[in-house]
């Protein structure tokens, strides 16, 4: 039975191993559920938060550095301010929708929005992009370090990871972490045995919504170009389960400055790419030779 022992690092018998396996099984089913589409509305909407957060940062810095120091004094200059606030809280609504028009397309959502405005800004302001991805990454870092803290810790509150097989890590990363975010498995797990892996999602689940609407795009923009541009809407996308990843392995032993993790895009198999996004993800990540296990680096 290989699935029911697939974390037993040779330290425990077979049957303690599948009644250790039994018992994990259980405990998952026992934790709370949530609704996996309103779970997936909650993931994606990560990204365009990241983005409204550190705009509002950049106009809050903007606005600090143009106004005067007598002024931070001055009630009558808070009051405005306050009454412009609730001005604007007045304002809103939730049925208010961006018609917003691009060559890429219909923009029509305030989301879609601002992430297509985060692809066009790359080259204008690349220290603003940086700082929005690393919101992502730093959020995926939260994600991972929770997840192990439910999955194992809560259950094996002195269960020790420094000796375990860093191949048997990887496996949990992609069997269960994943399953328990995004609702599927990893499709395929490579390694050289010497710190390097390869992880491969041929259907990121926070991807295959997204598409450009082609009616509106001009006949002179050819299928490469288009691919490019969709690629760099969704870039934002990876960085979310990049530092899952690195979270994971921060709360198994392994510091971030001794993680590399990368994500890039892979072509798909022709038959898997009806109706959904047209490339795969690769996840390559690699822990330093400094940090290796002795029996690692041989």
């Amino acid at each position: 039975m290989p699935h029911q022992q697939r974390y037993n690092n040779g330290s425990m018998t077979n049957n303690e191993a599948i009644e250790r396996q039994r018992q994990y099984e259980m405990f998952q089913e026992s934790l709370p559920k949530v609704n996996k589409i309103l779970f997936q509305m909650i993931l994606n909407e990560i990204i365009p938060l990241s983005v409204r957060i550190e705009n509002q940062l950049t106009q809050g810095n903007e606005f600090q550095n143009d106004t005067k120091l007598d002024t931070l004094g001055d009630s009558s200059f808070d009051k405005a301010s306050d009454l412009d606030n609730i001005t604007k809280l007045k304002d809103l609504s939730i049925n208010a929708k961006a018609n917003s028009e691009t060559h890429l397309g219909n923009i029509s959502s305030p989301d879609d929005v601002l992430i297509y405005k985060l692809s066009q800004s790359v080259d204008e302001n690349e220290n603003k992009y940086n700082n929005i991805l690393k919101r992502i990454r730093d959020i995926g870092i939260k994600i991972g370090t929770k997840l192990v803290n439910l999955l194992i810790f809560t259950n094996n509150i002195n269960l020790n990871f420094k000796e375990m097989d860093l191949l048997l890590i990887m496996k949990f990363i992609c069997r269960d972490v994943w399953k328990h975010v995004f609702g599927k498995q990893i499709d395929n797990l490579k390694t050289n045995h010497r710190g390097t892996f390869y992880l491969t999602d041929l259907e990121y689940p926070l991807l295959q919504s997204f598409c450009i609407e082609t009616n509106t795009i001009p006949s002179q923009l050819n299928e490469e170009f288009i691919l490019n541009k969709e690629s760099k809407l969704v870039e934002p996308f990876l960085e979310l389960p990049v530092g899952i990843i690195k979270g994971v392995l921060l709360s198994l032993g392994y510091p971030l400055d001794e993680v590399i993790c990368l994500a890039t895009f892979i072509d798909k198999p022709k038959e898997r790419i009806k109706n959904s996004f047209p490339k795969g993800i690769s996840f390559h990540v690699q822990i330093t030779k400094s940090f290796l296990p002795q029996q690692q680096k041989q």
